[in-house]
């Protein structure tokens, strides 16, 4: 028998707190939407079960999932392996959770134990929120289309119609949806110092307007490494993330009446496969000072010219500030280790991906598997960084100037997916 439940807890934490998402210092002055642990559970029978939390952060480190995990299974029974973990990726959001860890001695971010705790405790409390609510139910799945143009290719504006892979889960009484978008949540800028999560937060809030059944909306982020708003948003404020928003909550809405029902049986099976992957090498001190003269020289003719969107200029100079900062630290690392969070649920294939997937790799991962749900989800299990295709290096820009890893490793992680998901499947 099938059976779901869903649950949520506030995880907004003190105000003061240093920002994430952006360099330098930006203090949390207030909160505009409350911070949200939401969690998902699913099972068809004692022996085939799983919990999906997604948390409203930038990010989430192994450190923090592993003990969510531990949590969730001693206090919901559902195996730690068959916990799914993953951030929304909120600029909006406190640092001090999430943490590089290139080695077991290059570690880059902050941590903050207070917060640790919090945070953690809201997943634990979401988890058992939706494993005592669960009720005999049905899920359903299809795809979605966005009605407006919100998000896109952020480094080359394209044409392309955005989709989204939709799944509803409901019981008589509560109905949670799933909605997997390839997407940076990033609206708002550096200049906000008021904690937000962003359109998704403001999406869950209106979603019940255009579908009263809906009772804890659930945004699943995807493959967004080179995908944002950026050619999409009109200005990077509040009444911005409601407009974007409010169009992502009737895209969702519109697609609930043409999902199908999935049938069972739903067998679980979970892996969790490690990554050993090549670090990059950082260009010398005196290249990327003469990199990043070029870069400004660039944005200041740019600014001249009156171009519009000088948004890909600044985060070069970003990218490449930040490369210059870690060219010392990070240079003598050769490895990075970390792990893919797996798992089968039916026909339901999850992706769990530690970073900042490119789409094409998602799309690969997708495609893969023309005849299942597929769910590729970023910012899931560990925290690594940009994942970009081999494409991408050569062409430079923010993410090839700040990823830590080697060209052509991300092709091993998204084929290191692919076949892990199929052992799932044999």
């Amino acid at each position: 028998m099938f059976e779901t439940g869903c649950g949520s807890a506030v995880i907004t934490p003190r105000t003061g707190l240093q920002m994430g998402g952006f360099s330098g210092t930006r203090i949390a002055e207030g909160v505009h939407d409350d911070l949200m642990a939401k969690a998902v559970y699913l099972a068809d029978g004692p022996e085939n079960r799983m919990m999906l939390i997604v948390v409203d952060t930038l990010e989430v480190d192994r450190h923090f999932v592993d003990e969510v995990r531990r949590r969730v299974e001693q206090e919901t029974g559902v195996p730690a392996a068959c916990c799914l973990v993953a951030a929304i990726h909120t600029h909006s959001g406190p640092a001090g959770l999430g943490r590089v860890a290139l080695s077991d001695t290059q570690v880059f971010g902050t941590f903050d134990e207070r917060l640790f705790e919090r945070t953690v405790a809201g997943c634990a409390t979401a988890a058992r929120k939706a494993r005592r609510w669960a009720r005999e139910g049905t899920i359903y799945s299809g795809m979605a289309s966005m009605l407006q143009p919100i998000c896109g290719n952020r480094r080359v504006r394209t044409a392309e119609q955005m989709q989204m892979r939709v799944l509803e889960v409901e019981t008589t009484t509560r109905c949670a949806v799933v909605y997997n978008l390839d997407c940076h949540p990033t609206v708002l800028h550096e200049e906000n110092h008021l904690y937000s999560a962003d359109f998704p937060g403001f999406a869950a809030s209106i979603m019940p307007l255009f579908e009263p059944f809906v009772t804890m909306p659930v945004f699943l982020n995807g493959a967004a490494g080179d995908m944002s708003t950026r050619f999409y948003r009109q200005s990077s404020d509040f009444a911005e993330v409601e407009r974007i928003g409010t169009i992502v909550a009737e895209s969702v809405a519109a697609s609930l009446d043409v999902l199908e029902p999935m049938k069972g049986p739903f067998t679980v099976r979970a892996a969790e496969v490690p990554l050993r992957l090549k670090a990059r090498k950082f260009p010398s001190a005196q290249d990327l000072k003469r990199r990043i003269a070029d870069a400004r020289k660039k944005l200041e003719v740019a600014r001249l010219e009156g171009v519009r969107n000088l948004r890909s200029l600044e985060s070069a100079i970003e990218g490449l500030t930040f490369a210059a900062k870690m060219a010392d630290s990070a240079g003598n690392v050769e490895y990075i280790d970390s792990r893919l969070s797996l798992v089968r649920f039916g026909d339901i294939l999850v992706a769990g991906i530690p970073g900042e997937l490119f789409s094409s790799l998602g799309n690969d991962i997708r495609a893969a598997f023309p005849d299942h749900v597929v769910l590729v989800v970023g910012y899931c299990g560990d925290y690594i960084g940009y994942i970009l295709d081999a494409a991408a290096y050569d062409e430079g820009g923010y993410e090839a100037f700040t990823t830590f890893i080697a060209k052509g490793e991300g092709e091993q992680l998204r084929d290191a997916a692919i076949n892990g998901l199929r052992a799932l499947l044999a």
